[in-house]
């Protein structure tokens, strides 16, 4: 019988669970070699990998073969044109061998949930402090560590992995998170549609577009509304297409709004209007149109919310307005707010980019692209030592 190393990956949503599974298969003389977020094509089966090592008898007790990703496969088994493997390989089976001598093996004892580093507390105290929800913020924290921690040599004597928490890269990996958190896209497409609650500013918003966006860089416009329930709504939109010098169309049900867009001249850039429902009236009349917006791909639907609105009336808004399958949200009155850390939320949530910011009402003046600096500009004022490399 000869002995043989074998590694072998264990994946569970916590460190801790996955180390007590490796514990009860492979049993207490198994060595953690590796603690590490889980590949993609793994995430699965958990957001963890760990990797432990045993040094056993092949013949007398190897052990059954699991379907997960990494089968087991002994070190003697390695090419030899991976030296540097069979080095590592050979380190490990002397420690083995020294613990199998004249001093007792050591079980391996999972560490208690391993706290978060000082500096991972102190952003996600800040961001939490900033506006940003306490579950987000943890899980924020939680990746930045996964990313410091994703190229760091192992220690193998210690319980899990160390890690130089110095500023610079704290402060990067954290604006990386940002961006990845909060998506930018500040792009129209041909036919644009603009939803959102009552007074979010969907008409002064597609003014300041549709001059932005079209009749300053030479492109033909035409504002179309189907906010005919509101007394002077549509008469407002008329007004602006006739100060502009476009043509402006009226509709009065979703089919006619889906006639009036598949009508429209080629090469023309339309703006649509649409009414700003509460929750009693779309059951009653937004239905309809939210299921053409939601269907018709070739319209670009911008969901327009206020970025002074509270965290919990923002999200009862975008959940509403999700029937009509926006690609976009749009935030308006970024000069009210005290915060942008609603706006970081939401577009985590919903998993959409964020296209235009709103910044007054003047127009077309107060209407800039979405970027993700200005997001940051919030964090930094209030993230002073942490996160002064995002803006």
């Amino acid at each position: 019988m000869s002995p043989r190393f074998y590694v072998k990956s264990f994946f569970a949503d916590t460190v801790q669970a996955a180390m007590e599974t490796a514990r009860r298969e492979l049993g207490p003389d198994a060595l953690l070699l590796d603690t590490k977020p889980a590949p993609p094509e793994a995430r699965n089966l958990g957001q963890y990998e760990v990797v432990f090592g045993e040094y056993i008898d092949v013949v007398a007790s190897q052990p059954a073969a699991r379907s997960l990703p990494h089968n087991p496969s002994p070190a003697a088994a390695l090419p030899s044109g991976r030296g540097e493997a069979r080095d590592i390989l050979s380190h490990l089976s002397q420690l083995v061998r020294q613990r199998r001598g004249n001093r007792p093996v050591v079980p391996v004892q999972p560490p208690p949930e391993a706290p978060v580093p000082a500096p991972l507390t102190r952003v996600m105290d800040e961001l939490t402090a900033a506006g940003v929800e306490p579950e987000l913020a943890r899980a924020m924290a939680e990746n930045v560590k996964a990313r410091m921690e994703r190229n760091t040599v192992l220690d193998i004597s210690r319980p899990y992995p160390t890690t130089e928490w110095d500023d610079a890269t704290l402060a990067n990996e954290t604006r990386q998170e940002i961006a990845a958190r909060c998506p930018v896209l500040p792009e129209i497409g041909p036919v644009t549609a603009f939803v959102g609650p009552p007074g979010a500013g969907k008409t002064t918003t597609l003014v300041k577009l549709a001059i932005a966006q079209g009749l300053a860089q030479g492109k033909g416009v035409r504002l179309l509304s189907i906010d005919t329930h509101r007394i002077g709504a549509a008469a407002q939109l008329e007004t602006y297409a006739s100060i502009l010098g476009v043509p402006f169309q009226a509709v009065e049900s979703p089919a006619a709004l889906a006639q009036a867009v598949d009508y429209a001249p080629a090469n023309t850039l339309l703006f649509i209007d649409t009414p700003g429902y509460s929750a009693n009236l779309f059951r009653d009349l937004g239905r309809d149109l939210a299921a053409l917006l939601a269907r018709r791909q070739d319209i670009d639907t911008h969901l327009v919310l206020t970025a002074s609105m509270s965290s919990d009336a923002l999200r009862r808004a975008a959940d509403l307005y999700g029937a009509f399958g926006p690609s976009k949200l749009l935030f308006t009155r970024l000069d009210e707010a005290t915060s942008y850390a609603t706006i970081l939320c939401e577009a985590a949530r919903r998993q959409l980019p964020l296209s235009f910011f709103g910044t007054g009402q003047s127009i077309p003046e107060d209407l800039e692209p979405a970027t993700i600096e200005r997001i940051g500009e919030s964090m930094v004022r209030q993230l002073p030592k942490v996160m002064q490399a995002i803006a």
